[in-house]
């Protein structure tokens, strides 16, 4: 009996060492979470920049998160990526040319999430000095994957000056976005520090349940 049950116990531990050693497959995305200017929002003038916070800490590495604003021919607007900020890795911010002129505005990102290196991606609206159509208002909804789209109000009341000031100089162009579906590509320093911790906890809670419901049934067998 005696043999029997270290032969056992060993397994169980060979067992337990397997799921330690195996990776993590819990996944998680910084989506977003919030922006100024708002998403959908209508302001009177244009603003000095745009910054964008999301659901999780960013993973911080050149080419792995970004924040990019377009004009309606589709143009990029803003210079660069953006800059995640140091001292809240949720947060990435761009700045906007002064001289911005009228109309719709769209704001593309890319994200990597610190906890396990997944994507993610999307896009939101906003409108200086005019009122977004039914259409602008369907399309941009459909790029922030709403189900519907907003009212047609402007978010910002002492914006609206005059009709003729929101009235749009040309008609509008609906821009599309196709999401990159290429996987995530491996960094030199292999997946995040978060992931390898949490896929280790996991490991060693299984390998404890594991072991410690063995030894009682060997227990109430052998007695």
């Amino acid at each position: 009996m005696k043999l029997e049950y270290t032969w056992f116990a060993l397994l169980l531990g060979l067992v337990g060492l397997g799921l330690l050693a195996a990776p993590s497959t819990a996944s998680a995305h910084a989506d977003y979470e919030r922006s100024e200017p708002a998403k959908d929002a209508v302001l009177r003038q244009a603003p000095p920049g745009v910054d964008v916070w999301f659901t999780q800490e960013l993973f911080k590495r050149e080419g792995r998160n970004f924040v990019r604003v377009f004009d309606e021919q589709d143009a990029q607007v803003n210079e660069g990526d953006g800059v995640v900020d140091d001292d809240d890795r949720t947060h990435v911010s761009t700045t906007l040319p002064a001289d911005l002129a009228n109309g719709r505005y769209i704001v593309r990102w890319k994200t990597t999430s610190d906890a396990d290196g997944d994507t993610d991606e999307g896009a939101f609206c906003f409108y200086v000095g005019v009122e977004p159509t039914a259409g602008q208002a369907a399309a941009c909804a459909a790029l922030a994957g709403d189900e519907t789209p907003p009212a047609l109000t402007p978010t910002e009341p002492a914006a609206v000056a005059s009709p003729t000031a929101l009235a749009p100089t040309s008609a509008p162009t609906t821009v599309a976005i196709t999401p990159t579906t290429e996987a995530p590509d491996e960094d030199d320093d292999g997946i995040p520090t978060a992931a390898i911790v949490g896929g280790a906890i996991g490991g060693a809670v299984v390998l404890v349940l594991i072991i410690s419901g063995a030894v009682i049934w060997l227990r109430r067998t052998l007695a």
